[in-house]
């Protein structure tokens, strides 16, 4: 456990606990071989190692190694941060391996997205799709850093995929260079590329995030969905049949007040993502 703001009290008046910590840390024993050397009942031990692993405290040591050197050191960061959530069933190489296995499909590769392509390409999220219709633009380089200068004029989608191929040639990644137009083609969209997770950051038309939330919600997609409104950040999710849904939120009376990106803020103006 690394969070400086959580701690676990365990009362050991006979100091078997803190032998079988040692035990588990070094490893390469069965329940019934730790309770032989502790001499205590299966199911007590057994009980503890649950306890210990529900605190996500254990990792099967079968399920770490199987990394190949160059993947160890390319995601030795991650590999730290995952081992907090790792658990007997569920390695902090498992959780690296399912990024490496999973799909994300982008829509827009402007504002918020333009820093989340270079972070899930950090994560080495193994596949991604790209979909945008716009242009590099001056205005742009305040908060857009996945572009450079000599971008000015190109389409923005191909010159994302590119600094991800540039970045990490292990990622697969397709550009899609158009604008969502109708429910209909996000829908064949997503039924086409069949992602795993889809990261939206447009808000146009006005009609998007319903859009999304239809499609992604049919096919049982989560999507994650960000922006800025005005003077906020905002982000939120859907997990098609664990949480509510966009089409949940009832429509808001009042034409001036933002909820959320893709809605209509103060004074009229629209919140940006681009």
């Amino acid at each position: 456990m690394y969070d400086l703001r959580d701690q676990l009290m365990v009362s050991d008046p006979d100091g078997h606990v803190e032998k079988l910590l040692a035990l588990l840390y070094e490893g390469g024993r069965t329940v019934s071989q730790l309770a032989d050397e502790l001499s205590l009942p299966v199911q007590d031990v057994l009980g503890a190692v649950e306890s210990f692993d529900a605190e996500r405290l254990l990792e099967d040591g079968e399920r770490l190694g199987r990394l190949d050197a160059t993947e160890a050191e390319r995601y030795f960061s991650n590999l730290a941060f995952f081992e907090s959530f790792g658990t007997l069933a569920r390695s902090r190489e498992d959780l690296q391996r399912r990024l490496s296995e999973s799909h994300v499909l982008v829509l827009g590769t402007g504002g918020l997205n333009s820093n989340t392509i270079p972070h899930l390409s950090g994560l080495g999220v193994g596949r991604m799709t790209l979909v945008d219709r716009d242009t590099v633009d001056v205005r742009n380089f305040a908060r857009q850093y996945l572009y450079r200068w000599e971008d000015l004029g190109a389409r923005k989608v191909e010159r994302a995929a590119a600094w991800v191929r540039s970045f990490d040639p292990a990622i697969e990644v397709q550009a899609i260079d158009t604008g969502i137009e109708s429910a209909e083609q996000l829908a064949e969209l997503i039924d086409r590329t069949r992602p795993d997770v889809v990261a939206s950051g447009i808000d146009q038309p006005k009609e998007i995030d319903l859009w999304v939330n239809a499609a992604c919600v049919r096919h049982g997609v989560p999507f994650v969905r960000g922006g800025i409104t005005v003077t906020k950040g905002i982000v939120w999710s859907v997990a098609p049949g664990v949480s509510a849904c966009r089409g949940c939120v009832p429509a808001d009376p009042s034409p001036n007040r933002a909820t959320g990106p893709g809605s209509s803020a103060p004074n009229g103006s629209q919140p940006s993502t681009g």
